[in-house]
């Protein structure tokens, strides 16, 4: 398949609300996130090689699938963040409908796009082979980057995977 640049791929389409663009850009996001997953899995991620989802030694990331904020390890919280974002964009309390989507929606994509991006960090700084054969193919980065600088989904200062 050709590749679509960026600058095409990310601006909301002339007609479809940019916060309709943004949950179709998530829904896909959360798809192409189960794909990675695999690859982690595949490539050594466990509970006992990876018990804390951590980027960094300064990013230790809690899991909000459970009543307080808790520490999982990196692989159930890959499937808790999926899970969560797989029923969150299913809701039809919160998205009773994909071509119209109420502005206070934005609160739940922006969490929702922070702990997606927080799989693409732990493949990142910990098991690279699996994130780069990854990232070759779908580009993931560059597209969490873009889409955050476009609609503000993830701050500037939690975006520490870098692209190029």
């Amino acid at each position: 398949a050709e590749y679509m640049g960026m600058d095409v791929l990310i601006p909301a389409p002339e007609g479809i609300a940019p916060i309709v663009w943004q949950y179709e850009h998530l829904r896909q996001l959360t798809l192409e996130l189960g794909h990675l997953a695999v690859l982690l899995e595949a490539s050594g991620c466990t509970p006992e090689t990876c018990p804390q989802m951590k980027a960094t030694k300064e990013w230790l990331y809690l899991c909000a699938a459970h009543k307080t904020p808790n520490e999982c390890s990196a692989v159930d919280y890959i499937c808790h963040a999926l899970d969560g974002a797989t029923a969150l964009f299913n809701s039809n309390k919160n998205f009773p409908s994909r071509l119209s989507i109420d502005e206070a929606a934005d609160k739940h994509l922006k969490s929702v796009a922070r702990r997606l991006y927080r799989i693409n960090a732990h493949a990142y700084f910990h098991h690279r082979d699996a994130y780069d054969e990854f990232e070759d193919e779908t580009k993931l980065t560059e597209r969490f980057h873009r889409l955050s600088l476009e609609y503000e989904l993830v701050p500037d200062k939690l975006l520490i995977v870098p692209f190029e």
